[in-house]
C-alpha cells in the first residue's frame, strides 16, 4: 500500500514543482537528511476525498516519496495523528502536542477533538526520547489562540538532536513574541551542542522583523539557516541580489489558488536548521493538492556539516 501512495502522490503532492523552479525536487540529487512541514487543517479542512485512509495514504506517498528523516505537522488533530500512526505502523516513531483541548471541527475525526502538534522520526519505538518531550507554551500580548512549540530530542541518521515544530499567531500584536520565545528555546538546545531542526507555520514573510530572532544573516541575530534560503528564482529587489548566495525568500507555500480565503502569496512555512550542524541547504514548496490543506506541504534537504 505504501509503494502505491507513492505512486500517486509522485504525480501531485509529492511530484516535483510545477514552473516553480528551475532545478526539480529529486531525492535522488539532494542533500540529506531530508525534513518536511505541513499544516494539514485538520479541524477547518474536510478529510480528503472523503475519507481517513485516503488522506493518510496521501501523506505517506509524501513521506515516502521524499525519503523523510522528520515531519511536523501543524493544525493536526488527534484522530487524524492516530490515523497516520497507524498507517506509517514501525516506520516512523511520533509525539504529540496539543495547543487547544478541543476544537469543534475536529470531531471528523474522532471523538477526542484535540487540536495541535505532530513530530514524526523516520525509525522504529525509540527513536524519539519522549522522556525529553516539552510542550512550550507562547506568550500571548495581544490575547488570540493558544500557541505552542513541540520540542523532543531524536535519531537523525545516527546524529542525537532536536526537532522543533510550532505555530505563530498571525497577529501582529504576538508575532515578536512568539519568535523570540520560540528562538530563546530552541538556541538553548543549540548551545548544548545539538544539532537543531526547527519548523512548521509562522504566518509571517521571510523579512518580517520577529524572524530576525532565527535567521543568521541579513540582519537577523538567530543561529539558523532556512533550507529555501538559497534558490536565486525567489531573489527580488535590492535586498536580495542574483550575485548574492543566500537571502531570506524562498518559494511560496501560501497563495489564493491553493487558499481561496487568502489574497496574499508568499512564504509562511519554513524549516530552520542551526547553521553549526548543517552546511548546503535546499527547499521546495510541492505543488498545491486541492482538498489537501490550504497550505503547500514545504521539502527540505541539509547536508551535515
Amino acid at each position: 500500500m505504501r509503494v502505491v501512495a507513492a505512486l500517486v502522490c509522485a504525480m501531485a503532492l509529492a511530484a516535483g514543482p510545477q514552473g516553480a523552479h528551475a532545478d526539480t525536487a529529486d531525492p535522488a540529487n539532494w542533500p540529506t537528511p531530508r525534513f518536511i512541514t505541513y499544516n494539514v487543517k485538520g479541524a477547518a479542512q474536510p478529510i480528503y476525498a472523503g475519507n481517513r485512509q485516503a488522506w493518510a495514504d496521501k501523506i505517506v506517498g509524501a513521506m515516502d516519496y521524499w525519503n523523510t528523516d522528520l515531519i511536523m505537522f501543524q493544525e493536526m488533530c488527534y484522530g487524524q495523528y492516530q490515523t497516520l500512526r497507524q498507517a506509517v505502523g514501525d516506520a516512523y516513531d511520533s509525539v504529540w502536542g496539543a495547543s487547544l483541548a478541543s476544537a469543534s471541527g475536529c470531531s471528523q475525526w474522532g471523538s477526542d477533538k484535540r487540536f495541535g502538534l505532530a513530530i514524526f522520526a523516520k525509525g522504529g519505538p525509540g527513536t524519539i526520547d519522549n522522556g525529553t518531550r516539552v510542550v512550550h507554551t507562547l506568550p500571548r500580548p495581544a490575547g488570540g489562540e493558544a500557541r505552542i512549540e513541540l520540542c523532543a530530542r531524536t535519531v537523525i541518521r545516527s546524529h542525537s538532536a532536536w526537532a522543533c515544530n510550532t505555530h505563530l499567531d498571525f497577529h501582529a500584536g504576538n508575532k515578536e513574541a512568539q519568535a523570540a520565545a520560540v528562538a530563546a528555546h530552541t538556541d538553548a538546545y543549540v548551545d548544548e551542542g545539538y544539532p537543531v531542526v526547527l519548523a512548521g507555520d509562522f504566518n509571517m514573510f521571510p523579512t518580517e522583523a520577529p524572524l530576525k530572532h532565527l535567521y543568521d544573516h541579513h540582519g537577523g541575530t538567530g543561529l539558523f539557516q532556512e533550507v529555501d534560503e538559497n534558490d536565486k528564482a525567489h531573489f527580488t529587489g535590492t535586498e536580495c541580489p542574483q550575485s548574492g548566495d543566500r537571502c531570506r525568500s524562498g518559494e511560496a507555500t501560501e497563495d489564493p489558488v491553493c487558499s481561496p480565503d487568502t489574497d496574499q502569496t508568499g512564504k509562511i512555512d519554513y524549516i530552520f536548521v542551526s547553521a553549526l550542524a548543517f552546511g548546503t541547504v535546499r527547499g521546495d514548496a510541492a505543488a498545491c493538492t486541492p482538498g489537501l490543506s490550504d497550505h503547500h506541504l514545504l521539502r527540505g534537504a541539509a547536508g551535515w556539516a
